[in-house]
C-alpha cells in the first residue's frame, strides 16, 4: 500500500489514537476464553503499564490534570519505546511493572515529527530511567522491509471485549493480554492487520484496543511494532469484525531510537566526567 492509497483510507475510516485515562487489553476471539489471552500475556513481562499526568480537557474535571495510562515495551535496562501520543504533552511518566514497581522516566523523547492528529506519522517515543529495569529479556528491534504478510504477536493493558461485542471500559481490569494476527497490508510507516474469521484465524486472534497504545508488536521474538490506533469502515472504532489494527513500524525508525539511547547515554556520561549540567537538558518531552 503506497502512501496515497493509505491516506485515501483514512479518509475512508473514523480512527481513534488507542490511549486511555484508564487503561485497563484488546478484543480477542469470541470462541476462545478470555483467560487464555491472559495467561499468554503473562509472557510478555517487556510489555508493561505507563502513566503520565496529562491535561484535562473536560470543563467538568475538578483538577487541571488526570493520570492518564498507556503500554510501553522494555527494551534496554534503562530505556523504554512506546507511542508518542501516549506521552506528548504529559509530565511525570512512571512505568509499572507487574508487581507495582514503579519507574519514573527522567528523561523522554518524542519524535520530532509526530502530530497530535496525523495519524501513522511517527508515533513513537523513548524514556530513560534511571532505575534499572533488571529484565529477563531486552527485544532485538526488528530491521527488515519484509513484514508484510508475517504472523505477529502483540500485547498490552487495553480494555477486553470481543470481534462481536467491541471492547467495554467497564471491563478494565489493567491486565495484560496477548495474541496473534498477521499483517495484512503496510506503508512507509505503519503496519496494519485485521482480525481473520474461519479456518485463517489465529488459536489466539487479537486487536489492540484503547490502554493497548505503546504495547509492542512482534515477529518471532524481536519488536518490530508499537501498538499506534484503531481504525473502523462502520464508524465505530470498537476492536470488532472489519476494523484494523495499526502499529509504528520499528524497522524504520531503529536508527531513530539507537540514536536518542546513544545521545542521551553520551551525556550522562559527560555529566558524571564534568558534573551536573542544567536541568532544561532532562526536560520531559523534550523532541529532537
Amino acid at each position: 500500500m503506497n502512501v496515497q492509497e493509505f491516506l485515501a483510507r483514512l479518509l475512508r475510516f473514523v480512527i481513534i489514537f488507542t490511549v486511555a485515562r484508564h487503561a485497563c487489553a484488546g478484543t480477542i476471539d469470541p470462541n476462545t476464553p478470555d483467560d487464555k489471552y491472559v495467561e499468554f500475556g503473562r509472557q510478555f513481562a517487556n510489555v508493561v503499564r505507563i502513566r503520565a499526568k496529562a491535561p484535562c480537557d473536560n470543563p467538568e474535571c475538578p483538577l487541571k490534570e488526570h493520570d492518564q495510562y498507556g503500554s510501553a515495551v522494555i527494551i534496554r535496562p534503562n530505556w523504554i519505546l512506546t507511542a508518542g501520543h501516549v506521552l506528548k504533552g504529559t509530565s511525570g511518566a512512571t512505568i509499572l511493572r507487574d508487581d507495582n514497581t514503579e519507574y519514573p522516566l527522567s528523561h523522554v523523547v518524542v519524535h520530532k515529527d509526530f502530530e497530535d492528529g496525523k495519524f501513522g506519522m511517527h508515533d513513537v517515543a523513548v524514556g530513560y530511567s534511571s532505575k534499572d529495569f533488571k529484565a529477563e529479556f531486552y527485544p532485538e528491534l526488528y530491521k527488515h522491509d519484509d513484514e508484510l504478510g508475517k504472523a505477529i504477536t502483540f500485547a498490552g493493558f487495553g480494555f477486553p471485549g470481543t470481534f462481536s461485542t467491541g471492547f467495554d471500559i467497564k471491563r478494565g481490569d489493567h491486565k495484560r493480554r496477548a495474541g496473534h494476527n498477521k499483517i495484512d497490508a503496510m506503508t512507509h510507516t505503519v503496519l496494519i492487520c485485521t482480525p481473520s474469521t474461519g479456518s485463517a484465524r489465529f488459536p489466539l486472534e487479537f486487536m489492540i484496543t484503547p490502554g493497548d497504545s505503546g504495547g509492542g508488536m512482534f515477529i518471532g521474538n524481536k519488536l518490530a511494532g508499537i501498538n499506534s490506533f484503531l481504525m473502523a469502515a462502520d464508524k465505530k472504532p470498537d476492536g470488532t469484525y472489519g476494523d484494523e489494527s495499526a502499529f509504528t513500524r520499528v524497522s524504520l525508525y531503529k536508527d531513530w531510537v539507537e540514536s536518542q539511547i546513544k545521545q542521551y547515554e553520551l551525556a550522562l556520561a559527560a555529566q558524571a566526567t564534568t558534573g551536573p549540567e542544567p536541568a532544561t537538558h532532562l526536560d520531559i518531552n523534550e523532541s529532537k
